[in-house]
This record gives structure tokens, C-alpha cells and sequence, in this order.
């Protein structure tokens, strides 16, 4: 008989229940730990948190001996330093006698209570910074005796007040903001960021870094690169100067541009302000006339007149125009002209400046009421619009009048024609006359070419240019021609002098102020140089002239002869060399003194043997055919042998060591002399 078996007790559970309890155990006991644990950080937290606080800060800090810095040394370096500081910095600053230095340095030692004493408040430059860093003490680091500087940023003119109104000026209130000119166009690139850091007042108001590493350094700007060139720019405000002030009018202005790249060379404006102290007549720097004076052009306009009608009548230099008996009546109102000129061809009528000429010439080819074709050809022209764009901010909006201008009447065309019922600024017009120059293509005016960073190119601009041409090449020549004449043949030929040719229009036109204002005249020309391969134009404006001769042919056309011959000489460039090897030995004898790294340029440049081997300034000491290079000693304190330097040269050599120069006449210095303390004044031949 077979009994079956098992291995399970009936009254025993399953194996899953028995898990399941066991797993309830376990989280029972996790859970009460957990709950134990929970309970002690929250007392630890609540409860008994000072205590335990107390208990970690007796093991973090405790209370040590430091032992103390032996004095016996240091005292001994002050002791035997004190006295040739003190001699220094009042050889140096020159505000206080060593004696002076000494007491008050000592009196802030020893009473203790003082960690840095204020030396000076004189501004310092940071040549005679390296060299007080060097003093005694000083030289021992702030950190054993030495003193700190406090840095002070300054926006200076290194040529005085030369072209002020364009370069521009900081505000008054702050000194961190461009004020208008290049100064306020161009505020974002120069602007830079501030930094931040702790300063500690002293006795005295002066603030003193507490520690040379700024919380937030300052982010220096960028660096902008004008187009001026600082010789260009003296000849121009030296010639200008000269005729404003012999004339007593009321302001000159005058601007020199590269034709092919529209690069402004220089501009200048100068007012006359009467010196509240000495009740002396001065001219200054105070308003940009050349891009904000806007004002009737005279008779600079009746280049574009001509420039429309050669397009619309096609005509030739020598074709009869008109007959001139000094006036001309148009619907009850006279024109007049400079005087009686006869019979005129074209090219007469534009090289004597004929209003009578111009009106019969408007009156053939367009008809006296077709103004708004006329004015259709000032807007190719591009004589509607500013010019300057961005670069330099409140340009002055030209007026060119149409027939549904509220000032519209029977006479706007005629007198439009010979440079009234308009108004334009100087550099606007120029800009036109550039466009003739460079045969026909308008070019934008340029005034910032690039924005630099230390040596790195951060933005370069170049000027606008319109590819098509404001009129056709037959145009172009036939106005050259005119324009060559007027200097040769018409209004200007007192200027048919010099080694460089000149063409150009003169404009005299009477000055409005509720009317037109008998014996007040605005002067100009403008042109361009040389006259058969043009690389300059220019405008020269003198306003309200006084005296006897008060066209524009005696007052403004002279200051352009001059600037024309001096650019000229200056731009070696124009002309061509006779004879190449002769120039090449004169070039080389006539390096008289200046940086040695420019004559290696040159040296380089031109195949010139003897350049100089020294680094910084150097002289030639050489009388006779042989070049003879000798440093010039920039390490002295009293005025070096800046003999032979030109002024850009010699400005900076003699500034950076802190004098003030003084200088009259033109060229390369010829003699110098320490005239006042810390004067220096230089004359140029």
C-alpha cells in the first residue's frame, strides 16, 4: 500500500506571506531610524544650535601669538633715504622745499594714526611717474615705504585749438561725452567702459587706491584715425589766419580734400571774437562753418548752372552767347552784373563770371519757367542732400527750390541760376566740385578712415561712391577748360602765378538778413589743383571782408594760390623727378634731423646710401657731401638740440618731458630758447 507525503506542514503559511511580513519589518525599523535621525538634525538645528556653534568656533580660531616684524631695519632705510627723497620730489614737483617734504612726512609717521600721506596734487606725466618710481623709498614697492599713483586720464590738443570744431571736445559737466565733432559722432568707439575699485580718502581730499587691482577694470576705447594731415591742416589755418585777420571779417573757413578718395586733408573755421581782457580782435576755433554754415554760394554755383547746360544744350566753348551791358530786366526786376562785358562766348561768360551771360544762356536752353528740369540736374548733382553723413553730426540740410516751394516766384530761376534763392555750405559745394575734379564721379566726403585698437584694425570706412557719373566726359573737359580759364584769362587771373596750376570759379555774393545788405559780401573759391591732373580740390570762404577790394578775386583767391603752392612743395608726390639721381644725393643731404626709424624709411624708399644706424632722434652733423648721423640726447632735463626737427617732430620730444612750446613761421626749426620757465619757443624757417 503506497502513502503519499509532503514536505509542508498543513498549519504552516505560504512562503509569500511569510516575505511580505518580513518586508514590513524592515521599513518599520528604516522608518523609526529615520524619524530618530530627522529628530536630532532638527535639534541640533533649533534647539542646540549656539552651542555647537560655539563649540566649532573655539576649534576654528584661536587666539595666537604673532610675532613681531623687527623694526630696527626699516626705521634704518627711512632714516637713510628721507633726506634725498625729500630733495628729489621738491627738485622734482617743485612745490614744496625739501625741508617742507621732510617735516610733513615725518609729523604723518610717527604719529601713527596715517598709512599714506598725499605728496601732491599736481597732475604728473607718465615719464616723471617712472622717474619718481625710481626715488628712494619709492623704488621699495608700496608695500615697503614706497607710494601709490593715482592715474588721471585727460583728453589734450597736442596742436592747440587746429581744427577744433571738427576734432570736438569732451562736455563741460563729466569730460566722458563728445560735445559735437568727430568727439560726439564717433562717442560709442571712443568711450571705452568704466571700471570700478575702493579708493580710501586722505588728509587733504585726496582718494588713494586701496589696491591696484580694480574690482571691475576699466575697458580703454578705441583709438579713431582721422584723415586730417597735420601739415596740410597748418598751411591751410596759417594762409586763412593770415587773410581774416589783415581783412578784419567776420569769419574764414577753408577745407582741402584728396579728389579720388574724398579724404579731408584739412578744415579749419576761424571767428572773430572780440578778447573780453585786453579788448583785443582774436580768431578762434568756435563753429563749424564748413559743415553747418549754410548760406547763399554766390557765384560758386554757376559751375553746376554750366555743368546743366552743357548737358541739356551741348553747345561749344567758343559759340556767341550773349551781349552784356551790365543788367539785364526780368519781369520788372534788374539783374545786374559786375560791369559792362560786351559780346561773350560760353567760355567768356563762365571766366568773367557774367550774370547777364548766365541768364540769357538759362533763358535759351531751358526757358525762364522750366525751373524743375533745371533742378532735376542739381539732384544728379547730389547738390540736395548732406554730404558728411555720420561722420560728422548737424551737417546743415542744403535748399534747392522747386516750383512748389512756398518761397517760389518769378524770379527763383534766373537768381538760382547765378547763386542766390539757395543755400548750400561750404563742403557741400566742394563736394561738387570734387566730382568735376575727379571727371565726373561723385565721391562722399571722408573724415574718419579707420577705427583702431592698439595696432589692431578694428573698422575701416571708405567714402561712398556713385559709379555713374553726374555728367558725360565732354562736359568734364569743357569745364576744365572753363575753370582753367577763369584763373588764366577771367575773375581770378591775379592767381596765374607759381609752379602749380590752378582752376577754379570765384563767388561773390551779397550777404541776406531780411534783404540783401549793401557793402556785406560773402567771399569764395573753389577749385581744384593741379588743374591738368587734378589730386586736390579746396574751398575757401571769407565772410564780410573789410577794406577797399572786397571781391572775391582779392580776398578768398589768394588764400587758395597760397594753400595750392605750399601743398604743393609739401606732397612730393606731384610732381615729377627732373632728374632722379640728382634729387636723390640732394635728399640726402637735406636730411637734417628728426626719428631714425623715418629716415631708414626713406632710405629704404629711395635707395639712399648713409642712414642712420642709432635708434630714437637722430642729427646730421655733416657740413659738406657726406651724411654724419649723431643721437640727440632725449635724457636730459634741459631742453635738447631740437635743431633741424620739424614741429610734429619736435612737439611731443618736447611736451613729453613738460614744456610748453611757442612757435612762428613755417618750415623746420631754425632756432630755439627756453624764453620762460618751463617755455619753449621755437622759431621756423
Amino acid at each position: 500500500m503506497a502513502i503519499k507525503t509532503s514536505s509542508k506542514n498543513q498549519n504552516d503559511k505560504p512562503i509569500r506571506d511569510i516575505l511580505i511580513f518580513r518586508s514590513r519589518v524592515v521599513f518599520a525599523v528604516v522608518a523609526i531610524l529615520a524619524i530618530a535621525v530627522l529628530y536630532k538634525v532638527s535639534r541640533i538645528q533649533f534647539v542646540e544650535k549656539k552651542k555647537w556653534l560655539a563649540k566649532v568656533e573655539k576649534v576654528q580660531r584661536q587666539t595666537r601669538t604673532i610675532r613681531a616684524m623687527r623694526g630696527k631695519a626699516k626705521q634704518a632705510l627711512f632714516d637713510a633715504k628721507i633726506d634725498s627723497l625729500c630733495y628729489l620730489l621738491s627738485w622734482t614737483l617743485k612745490e614744496k622745499s625739501p625741508l617742507e617734504y621732510k617735516i610733513e612726512i615725518v609729523k604723518a609717521r610717527e604719529s601713527g594714526k596715517v598709512k599714506f600721506v598725499s605728496l601732491s596734487n599736481k597732475l604728473i606725466s607718465y615719464e616723471e611717474k617712472a622717474k619718481i618710481k625710481k626715488f628712494p623709498l619709492f623704488r621699495e614697492g608700496a608695500m615697503k615705504g614706497g607710494g601709490k599713483f593715482e592715474q588721471l586720464e585727460r583728453r589734450v590738443m597736442p596742436f592747440d585749438d587746429m581744427a577744433l570744431r571738427t576734432i570736438g571736445k569732451l562736455d563741460r559737466d563729466t569730460q566722458t561725452r563728445g560735445n559735437f565733432g568727430i568727439e560726439a559722432s564717433f562717442n560709442n568707439y571712443l568711450a571705452g567702459k568704466n571700471g570700478f575699485g575702493v579708493f580710501q580718502r586722505l588728509p587733504g581730499g585726496t582718494w588713494k587706491p586701496v589696491d591696484d587691482s580694480p574690482e571691475v577694470r576699466p575697458e580703454a576705447g578705441f583709438d579713431v584715425i582721422a584723415t586730417v594731415d597735420v601739415n596740410i591742416q597748418d598751411i591751410v589755418e596759417s594762409a586763412l589766419k593770415k587773410q581774416v585777420t589783415s581783412m578784419g571779417a567776420k569769419y574764414g573757413s577753408a577745407i582741402v580734400m584728396e579728389v579720388a578718395t574724398g579724404e579731408i586733408k584739412a578744415i579749419t573755421n576761424l571767428s572773430r571774437r572780440v578778447d573780453s581782457t585786453t579788448n583785443t580782435i582774436k580768431y578762434i576755433e568756435d563753429f563749424n562753418y564748413a559743415v553747418r554754415g549754410g548760406t547763399d554760394p554766390g557765384s560758386t554755383f554757376k559751375l553746376a548752372t554750366m555743368v546743366a547746360l552743357l548737358e541739356k544744350g551741348n553747345f561749344g566753348l567758343n559759340d556767341f552767347m550773349a551781349t552784356c551791358e551790365g543788367s539785364v530786366m526780368h519781369r520788372g526786376t534788374e539783374m545786374k552784373c559786375s560791369e559792362k562785358h560786351g559780346n561773350l562766348t560760353a567760355k567768356e561768360v563762365f571766366e568773367h563770371s557774367c550774370n547777364v551771360g548766365i541768364y540769357r544762356m538759362i533763358q535759351k536752353y531751358f526757358g525762364l519757367s522750366k525751373l524743375d528740369e533745371f533742378v532735376s540736374y542739381m539732384h544728379k548733382f547730389k547738390l540736395h542732400e548732406p554730404v558728411i553723413g555720420t561722420q560728422l553730426k548737424n551737417e546743415t540740410k542744403p535748399i534747392i527750390h522747386n516750383s512748389k516751394s512756398e518761397t517760389y516766384s518769378s524770379t527763383t530761376f534766373p537768381w538760382m541760376s547765378i547763386g542766390y534763392e539757395s543755400r548750400m555750405t561750404p563742403l557741400q559745394m566742394l563736394t561738387f566740385y570734387n566730382a568735376i575734379a575727379n571727371k565726373g564721379f561723385w565721391v562722399q566726403p571722408l573724415l574718419v578712415k579707420e577705427i583702431r585698437q592698439a595696432d589692431q584694425l578694428i573698422e575701416k570706412f571708405e567714402a561712398a561712391k556713385d559709379p555713374t557719373p553726374i555728367c558725360s566726359d565732354e562736359t568734364i573737359k569743357k569745364v576744365w577748360a572753363m575753370m582753367a580759364g577763369v584763373v588764366e584769362n577771367g575773375t581770378a587771373k591775379n592767381i596765374d602765378t607759381g609752379n602749380c596750376k590752378v582752376a577754379g570759379k570765384t563767388g561773390t555774393s551779397q550777404k541776406r538778413e531780411s534783404g540783401y545788405q549793401q557793402g556785406k559780401y560773402y567771399t569764395a573759391f573753389i577749385g581744384f589743383f593741379p588743374a591738368n591732373n587734378p589730386k586736390y580740390s579746396c574751398a575757401v570762404i571769407i565772410d564780410e571782408p573789410q577794406g577797399g577790394n572786397l571781391y572775391a578775386r582779392d580776398v578768398a583767391a589768394p588764400v587758395f594760390r597760397e594753400i595750392a603752392d605750399k601743398v604743393f612743395g609739401y606732397d612730393v608726390y606731384m610732381h615729377m623727378a627732373v632728374n632722379k639721381k640728382i634729387n636723390i644725393k640732394n635728399l640726402e643731404l637735406h636730411q637734417k634731423a628728426g626719428y631714425a626709424e623715418d629716415f631708414r624709411s626713406v632710405a629704404e624708399g629711395f635707395g639712399l646710401q648713409n642712414s642712420p644706424t642709432q635708434s630714437g632722434w637722430v642729427r646730421n652733423t655733416s657740413s659738406g657731401t657726406a651724411t654724419n648721423w649723431k643721437k640727440i640726447n632725449e635724457n636730459t632735463e634741459d631742453v635738447p638740440n631740437i635743431q633741424g626737427l620739424t614741429l610734429r617732430d619736435a612737439l611731443p620730444l618736447l611736451e613729453n618731458k613738460g614744456f610748453r612750446v611757442r612757435y612762428s613761421g613755417f618750415g623746420k626749426i631754425a632756432e630755439y630758447a627756453l624764453t620762460e620757465k618751463k617755455v619753449v619757443s621755437l622759431v621756423l624757417k
